[in-house]
């Protein structure tokens, strides 16, 4: 039985996109964007459980922006938005912290350490 939870991948990628759709299948509703438009797009007409933003998005507004354009929705004050980027410089990750993400995991990464950064932000079902 899949876990019915909504969760809203954005990432331009399309080998990260499918990488992260298969990771994700045990979840009942999993939406895959590429761009931060259409991610507050999504935003506005559902309610995902969580957000998994990749940072550098090549059109349009990156992911540092639109989390917070994100954030400006009243439905999505409490939702985890985490970070899931290339960015892995020293202070990377305290930057996007420090921005409001509620985490920061750093590309690349496997299954099982995607999966248990994930379940630490998702609400028990």
């Amino acid at each position: 039985m899949k876990i019915p939870l909504k969760i809203l991948v954005v990432e331009d990628d399309l080998i990260t996109q499918e990488i992260l759709a298969l990771y994700l299948q045990e979840y009942e509703y999993v939406t895959v964007v590429a761009s931060g438009e259409e991610a507050i797009n999504n935003c506005l007409l559902n309610n995902f459980d969580i957000v998994l933003m990749d940072i550098r998005l090549k059109n349009g507004i990156d992911g540092v922006a639109t989390f917070k354009k994100i954030k400006e929705i009243e439905s999505y004050k409490e939702t985890p938005v985490l970070a899931i980027t290339a960015y892995a410089m020293r202070g990377d990750k305290e930057y996007f912290l420090s921005e409001g993400f509620n985490g920061y995991l750093a590309k690349p990464f496997v299954k099982d350490t995607f999966l248990d950064f994930i379940k630490l932000y998702l609400p028990q079902t």
